[in-house]
């Protein structure tokens, strides 16, 4: 489910490619400031090359006293005639005079450095006026090399304002934010679904989001990142192989086997569009990989992997384990190997199509304790139609229809209730449940209250997100007191698939939650409590 942008069609951040751009970094926006929030206690914020304030109003609507500034003044006045409630004004992030500006507590930065002369002076400032914290956003190139190249722009309204800028490696980027001043840098590992932040069979990964804190910062979803020493004599010769095919055949085999396999498979793909390869996963499966965004994510390593980490820790062999949303089966066939022969995995999938790739993941990896249910749950049995979205936002799919750019076609399906569904498998334990359903897991957990009460109880992993409930009507608080009035306990995930307590009355949530019962807390090395106390299950 996206977060619509709401603008009319007067300037160039206005076109559609655009908008689908500003949505994907909003939602990253909105989860980074809603857990560095609390941790930091931020309090103000300053949006550096604001363009015309989408992100501006984003930061407000997390409750941060905003401040923005942008170098062109007709993005300036059309950002004060949009937010009037945001101070917005002309400045140059490469002049020492934005330093006058003050401190804040947060500076964003996104989608400006790249369209500088001067990125390291830019940065200079920007760390001049954090208080606590800097999150960048830029386009880079995918290397760990601390390099940069200086490249022509056109002279157009969203390009930079000298028609010449540098644009800067990963590596680099990291460099240049330490050298500034911060005391720690760090990658955010789920970077927006986009596919400018991922490699894709067309072009590698071209954008990236650091946050460098001004102290280290202990937060589920950032990954620190060393300074990069580059090459100690960058002079030195060395020998020139005779062709470009040796030379590419040597970085071939430099690279890992995951690397390998996928750099073959998307050649492959280039020569062979429509096929259908499968690919190998961490955990000892195959997976048939395609067009959708979960599965390039799969493909650059990006996809929920605290949430993969965790479950293969929990998981234990003769479990029975509940895939609820199960799209092409990555859970399911995760389950199926983690809990055995002795084990049973249950998948609902309501998408023919889906349940199709689902049926094929499932049979490739030989998972004979799989079973398969075509329903949707819901909290009472009924006859609906599901919205399925043609092209890659596939993983949208809901009994509301999304928000999404793409094509939505309707397909009639039966909802049942968990309860009458584990009735009919004679299921009388349930030892793990993944839920992911697009906004419709409270109706799911109000049709499942017998199974939330079987012996032993039940772990939970569930997507608790404002973005998708929003489209049924309710908060994703909702979700979270439901099961906190039934027992369970809330925990976040850190991103070596370990777990910390949180507590269960804040007003927003915007993550994968695991909910474990009250009973159970043996699972964890803590009383349960909440408050940013480390938890590990064992």
């Amino acid at each position: 489910m996206k977060e619509k942008v709401t603008a009319s069609p007067r300037t160039v951040f206005d076109q559609s490619h655009y908008l689908k751009m500003i949505e994907a970094r909003g939602r990253t926006i909105r989860r980074m400031v809603n857990k560095l929030k609390p941790v930091l206690n931020l309090s103000t914020a300053l949006d550096a090359g604001c363009g015309v304030g989408f992100f501006s109003k984003i930061l407000q609507d997390t409750g941060l006293a905003v401040h923005a500034f942008d170098g062109r003044i007709e993005n300036v006045e059309e950002a004060r005639s949009r937010f009037p409630a945001i101070s917005f004004e002309q400045g140059d992030v490469e002049s020492p005079e934005i330093r006058k500006l003050g401190e804040f507590d947060l500076v964003l930065c996104f989608g400006l450095l790249y369209h500088l002369e001067n990125p390291l002076s830019a940065i200079r400032n920007l760390r001049a006026v954090t208080r606590k914290g800097l999150l960048l956003e830029s386009m880079c190139f995918p290397d760990q090399e601390p390099w940069m190249l200086l490249r022509d722009e056109p002279s157009i309204e969203d390009q930079s304002l000298m028609n010449v800028a540098f644009y800067a490696t990963e590596g680099c980027l990291v460099k240049m934010l330490y050298r500034s001043g911060f005391a720690a840098v760090y990658r955010v590992a789920a970077l927006p679904d986009h596919d400018d932040f991922r490699e894709t069979s067309e072009h590698a990964r071209r954008r990236t989001i650091l946050f460098a804190a001004n102290e280290p910062v202990t937060l589920p979803g950032i990954i620190g990142v060393e300074e990069p020493s580059g090459i100690a004599d960058p002079w030195r010769n060395t020998p020139n192989l005779p062709t470009s095919f040796p030379r590419r055949l040597l970085s071939f085999l430099s690279k890992s086997s995951q690397q390998k396999y996928l750099s073959l498979h998307n050649l492959l793909r280039r020569v062979f569009p429509n096929a259908t390869l499968p690919y190998p996963l961490p955990f000892g499966a195959w997976f048939f990989v395609r067009d959708s965004h979960v599965d390039k994510a799969l493909l650059s390593g990006s996809f929920e992997t605290a949430e993969i980490l965790f479950t293969q820790k929990y998981l234990q062999s003769g479990m029975t384990v509940l895939d609820i949303g199960a799209h092409h089966g990555l859970y399911t066939v995760l389950a199926s190997k983690r809990v055995g022969p002795s084990g049973k995995v249950i998948a609902f999938e309501p998408s023919p199509r889906e349940r199709k790739q689902l049926v094929r993941n499932v049979r490739i990896n030989f998972c004979w304790n799989v079973h398969i249910e075509p329903y949707a749950l819901g909290k009472e049995p009924a006859h609906n139609n599901l919205y399925v979205v043609e092209g890659g936002e596939d993983g949208c799919n809901s009994l509301r229809p999304p928000a999404v750019q793409s094509e939505i076609r309707a397909v009639p399906v039966e909802v049942v209730t968990l309860d009458a569904i584990a009735s009919k498998l004679g299921l009388t334990k349930v030892d793990f449940v993944k839920l992911d359903v697009e906004g419709a897991e409270l109706d799911v957990l109000k049709g499942a209250l017998g199974v939330l009460q079987t012996n032993p109880r039940p772990v939970l992993l569930v997507e608790v997100y404002d973005i998708r409930t929003q489209p049924w009507g309710y908060k994703a608080r909702e979700i979270v007191q439901f099961l906190d009035n039934q027992g369970f306990r809330w925990y976040e995930l850190l991103k070596d698939g370990s777990i910390q307590a949180i507590a269960s009355n804040l007003q927003t949530y915007d993550a994968n939650l695991v909910a474990i019962p009250e009973e159970r807390m043996d699972l964890t090395s803590q009383d349960g409590e909440p408050g940013g106390r480390r938890g590990n299950l064992l």
